[in-house]
């Protein structure tokens, strides 16, 4: 097997390094934020309002965001993007405080849309990925992207049961979290720093005519609906799990972090499968079969009797989701404009943003009511609806442009900065 060094730059490895990092306190966060709420005495819909604050503000941030980053510069917001959820750690650290909590929210480090630092990481990080690598090695590049990450949320979620081992030993339910909280403060610190060799390529700012990304349009279009169904459906089924299985099972962060961790290392398998699938099936009928199966799955989990039968099945929804989206990313960034990738990763954020964030509002407020089938249902329909947007609509939008779009990825002479 070829090694990440053989086809991937210096640059895009200290990218991946930098997301890595980044994405390790929020493996952890992931598993313990709702459950941490609930333990401090805020109510289900209150958790969910923070997932909502923190899907909006990146939403309404990112598209913004993206447009600014391709005129003056990705790698400058990829930088702030990285070190701003070092404040939302100290406010977690310091702080139970509901206002203080909205701001750490709105700031990141709270839910998987992470607030305004999600909405300036991700406008920079794809297309900073897609300029630093071969179009015969994108995909390939953007599953090692992927596993990484991965493997980062499993090395976060697998500490998830220190605070319930440390109130074990006589520490109180606040205190039993601030050491996490603190780690991921130095953790968030050396992310940022990791990034800080990477330079801008000067033959890659933009010149465009105007500022909204034209050549690209019916592509982010189809785009948006896609992940925005997928946003919701993240959003609904899957951000406030943890707080469904403790209503459901009565279960805590030290019975669900070894699931959480191993859900994340099975999907480190995608580097060897992604390749297989594309050669195969292609993306579009990889995405829509992934995405259908992870829908079936959140459906089947509404009826399940025991704990340990529910998170295999979750298990399941983790691998197949995350296999999927190395194939949406690289499809999406070889199908737009290269002039145009950060402008449309934030566009597509953006819609993304707003649809997550109405779910995890909805689904806090039928947990608290005890209706704990309809977020997972929602869910589902959500899933299989942006896998077959996915596999039938921006498919066929990439292999209508492909003949045409090959002179657009010749890729510049390599140049010794990162």
């Amino acid at each position: 097997m070829r090694t990440l060094a053989s086809f991937a730059p210096p640059g895009t490895r200290l990218l991946l390094l930098n997301s890595f990092l980044a994405t390790v306190p929020m493996g952890f966060l992931m598993v313990v934020v709702p459950l941490y709420l609930a333990r401090i005495g805020h109510e289900p819909a209150f958790i969910g309002l923070l997932f909502v604050i923190s899907g909006l503000v990146s939403s309404l941030l990112v598209a913004f965001s993206g447009i600014l980053a391709d005129r003056f510069g990705r790698v400058r917001f990829l930088v702030a993007g990285t070190a701003l959820p070092i404040t939302s750690y100290a406010i977690l650290a310091l702080t139970t405080d509901p206002a203080w909590l909205v701001v750490a929210a709105g700031l990141g480090g709270v839910g998987l849309a992470n607030g305004a630092a999600g909405a300036m990481t991700v406008a920079s990080y794809d297309a900073l990925l897609a300029e630093r690598t071969d179009p015969r090695t994108r995909t390939r590049v953007f599953a090692s992207a992927q596993a990484l990450w991965n493997l980062a949320l499993a090395v976060g979620a697998a500490t998830a049961g220190i605070p319930q081992l440390l109130r074990e030993h006589g520490v109180g339910d606040v205190a039993s979290y601030r050491p996490a909280f603190v780690a991921a403060i130095a953790i968030g610190v050396l992310a940022t720093a990791s990034i800080l060799p990477l330079r801008e390529r000067s033959h890659q700012v933009v010149r465009r005519t105007g500022w909204l990304p034209r050549a690209s349009g019916r592509a982010i279009a189809m785009y948006s609906l896609a992940i925005g169904l997928l946003g919701f459906g993240l959003g609904v089924a899957v951000q406030l799990m943890p707080l469904w299985f403790s209503e459901r099972f009565g279960v805590g962060e030290a019975d669900l972090a070894p699931w959480y961790a191993v859900a994340q290392l099975s999907s480190i398998a995608s580097v060897a499968l992604v390749p297989w699938l594309e050669r195969r099936f292609g993306a579009g009928r990889s995405i829509m079969a992934m995405q259908l199966g992870s829908g079936v799955i959140l459906a089947a989990m509404v009826g399940l009797p025991a704990f340990w039968l529910a998170a295999l099945f979750y298990l399941g929804r983790s691998f197949l989701t995350n296999v999927s989206w190395p194939f949406q990313q690289s499809l999406f960034m070889s199908t737009v404009a290269p002039q145009e990738r950060g402008a449309a990763a934030g566009i597509g954020f953006a819609v993304w943003g707003v649809t997550n964030a109405i779910g995890p509002g909805v689904a806090g407020v039928l947990i608290g009511t005890g209706v704990l089938a309809l977020p997972l249902l929602a869910g589902a329909v959500a899933y299989g609806a942006a896998g077959i947007v996915f596999g039938l609509g921006l498919a066929r939008i990439h292999a209508a442009r492909a003949p045409a779009a090959v002179p657009v990825f010749t890729i510049p002479p390599p140049e010794p900065l990162p």
